[in-house]
């Protein structure tokens, strides 16, 4: 038996022919083994990375909903599960339309699909108020931001929605408290009596239309002074306040 194995020698005698070929059988034989360990650690990396990213959503402090292209939701961690009050059994495998309020679900469905059509991180709803839906029905504001996630099982969006009640309520309370401040400025400036505002060292801060018709000084001329002398009206005495 002979076989040609380089160009060196160009025959051998039977038993080494027999050596090398086992050597050629065990290294063929090998070959896959090695490609399938290769193909193993890949794997097991893939599934580190995998892992790693599901402690990273789990982790995340605003609720992370992970949906499909057909809009099923396929991920949620513990803070979906405590904003929206479903338990997560509820809501894997569920239409993501559930955690939108009813008045929204037909456009939602639009902007799904145009999300997947032009997939890029992007806030959700920009310029627009946006609600959540809860499992009583309640509905709370909230912000959303989408970002295209690339899986084995195709295209995913991966949505980091923030309730946002808290900030809502304070805007809320600034605005009132200044429709106040204006409502009760327009009343001091159209009142016959003159109003004067202070602080406690004196300062004089406010000065209406009444003060300067009755004092002859201009708001423009008293706000800001420490202390003034007026005549005190129908007397010869003067007023002073220092």
């Amino acid at each position: 038996m002979r076989l040609k194995v380089s160009s060196r020698r160009d025959h051998l005698d039977a038993s080494e022919a027999s050596g090398s070929a086992s050597q050629v059988m065990r290294e063929d034989a090998a070959r896959p083994l090695t490609q399938e360990l290769a193909s193993w650690h890949q794997e097991e990396g893939e599934s580190a990375a995998e892992r790693r990213f599901q402690l990273v959503v789990e982790a995340a402090p605003n609720a992370m909903v992970m949906v499909n292209r057909a809009g099923e939701i396929v991920l949620v961690n513990a803070q979906a599960e405590r904003v929206f009050e479903y338990s997560r059994t509820e809501l894997l495998g569920q239409p993501i339309e559930m955690l939108v309020p009813e008045r929204f679900r037909s456009g939602h469905v639009e902007m799904r699909a145009s999300f997947f059509a032009d997939p890029r991180p992007r806030p959700m709803g920009l310029g627009r108020d946006l609600f959540g839906r809860k499992k009583d029905g309640s509905e709370f504001p909230v912000e959303i931001g989408l970002n295209p996630i690339e899986t084995d099982e195709g295209l995913m969006v991966l949505a980091a929605v923030v309730d946002i009640t808290e900030r809502k309520a304070a805007e809320r309370a600034l605005q009132e408290s200044e429709h106040r401040a204006r409502s009760l400025a327009a009343i001091v400036e159209s009142s016959d009596d003159s109003i004067v505002g202070t602080t406690l060292d004196g300062l004089v801060t406010s000065w209406n239309k009444a003060a300067e018709r009755i004092f002859g000084y201009s708001a423009e001329e008293m706000i800001g002074s420490r202390s003034y002398v007026l005549p005190c009206p129908g007397t010869e005495m003067k007023c002073s306040k220092s």
